[in-house]
């Protein structure tokens, strides 16, 4: 009965809830729901008295040390990709909008990657974990949903793209477990994305452009 009810939530939570924000098209409806949503999680966790952070996180380890070397390869690929995926948009952001760049690295991991972390790593994790025997299968799923939960800006690149930030983001929390590094790994690729010339396709361009 438990494990009934545990698919029924990834079906609502992560499911349902992407395809009925897709005919809405809003930002406002987007983060709020994201907010809604993360705090939900983060109430769960407290109830369960697990804790978000641990004094290990700010230990300059092997993870680190990771996400460093992934950063280097995953900026190189991005910034490729975007050149030659669309020239006009390259580096647009930074160049054309600096001011709204700058807001954007420093707002992006708090507001966005960070929220998105609790939902899609610590809570599902913990809360689905024993679902899956196979840890390979957890991971794929995971990277799956947090892809999917990107349906709303109906644009394949995107959904590649979360797919396998999904899987670089699974991967890592199943090795060391820590809601602060998968956030500061998150929040960096999020702006690359954003600083590559990526950034429309990534969100409701309507009343905002940066192109």
């Amino acid at each position: 009965m438990v494990k009934i009810i545990k698919i029924f939530e990834i079906i609502i939570f992560f499911i349902t809830i992407p395809l009925l924000l897709i005919p809405i098209n809003s930002n406002i409806t987007m983060f709020t729901t994201l907010s809604i949503v993360a705090l939900c999680c983060f109430f769960y966790l407290k109830y369960k008295k697990i804790n978000l952070f641990k004094k290990s996180d700010l230990k300059f380890d092997r993870y680190f040390k990771e996400i460093f070397y992934k950063t280097i390869i995953v900026t190189i690929l991005i910034l490729i990709f975007s050149y030659f995926f669309d020239k006009e948009k390259f580096l647009n952001l930074p160049l054309s909008h600096f001011f709204l760049w700058l807001f954007i690295l420093v707002l992006y991991p708090i507001l966005s990657a960070f929220p998105q972390e609790i939902i899609y790593r610590k809570f599902f994790f913990e809360r689905y974990d024993k679902l899956f025997k196979n840890k390979k299968i957890l991971i794929i799923i995971n990277a799956f949903l947090f892809s999917f939960a990107h349906i709303i800006y109906l644009n394949p690149i995107v959904i590649i793209f979360t797919f396998i930030g999904g899987l670089l983001m699974a991967i890592s929390y199943s090795q060391h477990k820590s809601l602060f590094k998968v956030s500061v790994e998150h929040g960096i690729y999020g702006n690359i994305v954003f600083s590559s010339g990526l950034g429309n396709y990534f969100y409701h361009t309507q009343g905002l452009t940066l192109g």
